[in-house]
């Protein structure tokens, strides 16, 4: 075989993992604070896609003000969907709001794809790519799209992750994901932590869906295969846990990658669900994080 074709295929694994470590991220961060998985978290992968159309097709404005413009329209709708939806329905259904939260964030799905197909239609639109052009190295082709993207993604995690770690709004996150009635005590409004990590969780969705466009088209349904694969990669990376969610993501993206081409399109499905099927027999905790370490 190849070395070209192996670091191609790599390359291209880690453009598909980084996102689906971004897709996944957002859900375990929402999952770590709040305890509820976002069933919609797809359609905000879906409204990233829209909104880059918009600003770089539509307006004709460089992509990275596209990026911003996801990133920051998604912050704000899921801080207003947090405080407007999962906070009101968090204080009137008491100790059952975990369960109806399952049922509003499947109907906010449901919503969220039928008014994209009736504000945009089915139509499937996307841009060709973000930066035109190649460069070849020694017979192996590195597309500057792939190596953006891979970029992009790998900063958007390391300023999450210095985010989380280093600045006290994020050691407040920390603790109310450790601890929320502690959190509490020490004077953390915890509603106010929950709106901002669902917040940032759909900022996460947002920067993916504009990152790609260019694979993703903006349609009503465009999140729906990112969103399964983010689903695999919280449930392999142990839930609530940030870490294991990139090092899940990279690994199902690497996995696809070579199994498309060593074996055939459609495998990529089998054998990733597979794996997700052994997990969670024989480690239901997750690949990458016994304990469900929290962010």
């Amino acid at each position: 075989m190849d070395l070209s074709i192996i670091i191609q295929l790599a390359v291209l694994g880690l453009v598909r993992g980084s996102m689906y470590a971004l897709m996944g991220v957002g859900l375990s961060l929402i999952f770590g604070i709040m305890e509820i998985v976002n069933f919609a978290h797809g359609e905000l992968f879906m409204l990233g896609c829209y909104i880059m159309y918009f600003v770089a097709a539509m307006l004709g404005l460089p992509f990275p003000i596209g990026i911003l413009a996801s990133g920051m329209g998604l912050l704000i709708v899921g801080i207003f969907l947090e405080k407007s939806l999962i906070s009101t329905l968090r204080k009137k259904a008491g100790r059952d709001w975990l369960m109806d939260s399952f049922v509003l964030t499947i109907g906010l799905m449901v919503m969220l794809q039928n008014l994209a197909l009736i504000v945009f239609g089915a139509i499937q639109r996307g841009i060709p790519n973000l930066v035109p052009g190649q460069m070849v190295i020694k017979e192996v082709v590195f597309i500057y799209d792939h190596l953006v993207i891979l970029g992009l993604a790998f900063l958007t995690v390391g300023i999450l992750w210095y985010f989380v770690k280093y600045t006290a709004l994020g050691k407040a996150i920390r603790a109310t994901s450790q601890h929320s009635e502690a959190a509490q005590t020490l004077g953390i409004d915890i509603n106010r932590m929950h709106s901002i990590s669902f917040g940032i969780g759909a900022a996460l969705a947002g920067i993916s869906g504009a990152l790609l466009i260019t694979l993703f088209p903006a349609n009503p349904y465009a999140g729906m295969a990112p969103v399964l694969k983010s689903f695999v990669v919280v449930i392999l990376g142990g839930l609530g846990n940030i870490k294991g969610a990139i090092a899940a993501g990279i690994l199902v993206g690497l996995l696809e990658a070579f199994t498309v081409f060593f074996i055939s399109g459609g495998w990529q499905n089998v054998i990733v669900f597979s794996i997700v099927i052994i997990a969670l027999i024989f480690k239901p905790a997750g690949l990458f994080a016994p304990a469900g370490e929290r962010p």
